[in-house]
């Protein structure tokens, strides 16, 4: 499967929409992975309202025991609460992203480039206006914890990829890079996120992302990209 082709987005439902070890469903733009572990199967990130049943019914399939998320803006935790008692599983969550949760001003977001200035400017209006139901994480991720993952039963660690928020977290697992929107796949294509709450600590994740040794990015929107392709585009954003 070249899995970079461009494509309508769909549920993926099926175990043979996989690359490697990862287990994703991508539909409407975004895209949820699962993590294997010893003592159950951790989901990561949950999307928005509108992903919920078509997520429930792929996420039935596994044992998740935790709910991991890459960060706290609403598509990406819109779901978490209702996971969260479904599955009786622990949320996961970084310490600088707990205010956050229920207060998007406290990390107003700006566009990367020019030409995403006017859907930033709505995109922090919307985010004011409609927060995620409320969720406690059962878990908080502490500065320098990058074993975290490994005590819970999973062969992952942790990385700490600020800049598209403050709490920004990745999870190294294998030959693949879990970056959540430290970087994206937007249409398929390997593309720098289109908006930070601080634009110079996320060029600073950028560059520590190109230099982990990983074969694979698996984005919080489009489909895992192959780090190679990746760097370039990387390289080409921050050394300007």
């Amino acid at each position: 499967m070249n899995i970079q082709k461009k494509q309508r987005y769909t549920p993926v439902t099926n175990e043979k929409y996989r690359c490697g070890d990862i287990t994703y469903h991508s539909f409407r733009g975004t895209t949820i992975y699962v993590l294997h572990g010893t003592n159950g199967d951790m989901l990561i990130d949950t999307g928005l309202f509108h992903i919920k049943h078509a997520l429930r019914k792929w996420a039935d399939k596994f044992d998740i025991k935790y709910i991991f998320l890459t960060h706290a803006h609403a598509d990406h935790d819109w779901n978490a609460a209702y996971f969260q008692k479904r599955y009786g599983a622990k949320i996961i969550l970084n310490a600088n992203d707990l205010r956050l949760r229920h207060n998007f001003a406290s990390q107003p977001l700006q566009a990367t480039r020019r030409k995403y200035r006017w859907k930033n400017f709505t995109l922090n209006i919307s985010g004011r206006l409609f927060p995620s139901p409320s969720y406690k994480p059962d878990i908080v991720i502490k500065s320098g914890d990058t074993n975290l993952l490994r005590r819970l039963g999973f062969d992952a660690d942790l990385v700490f990829l600020p800049g598209h928020t403050a709490g920004m977290t990745g999870i190294l697992s294998g030959d693949t890079l879990y970056c959540g929107d430290a970087f994206t796949a937007l249409f398929y294509e390997p593309e720098i996120p289109p908006y930070a709450a601080d634009i110079t600590t996320m060029k600073k994740s950028l560059r520590k992302i190109a230099g982990l040794n990983v074969k694979w990015l698996a984005c919080g929107h489009g489909i895992p990209v192959k780090m190679s392709s990746s760097k370039r585009v990387i390289r080409r954003y921050t050394d300007k």
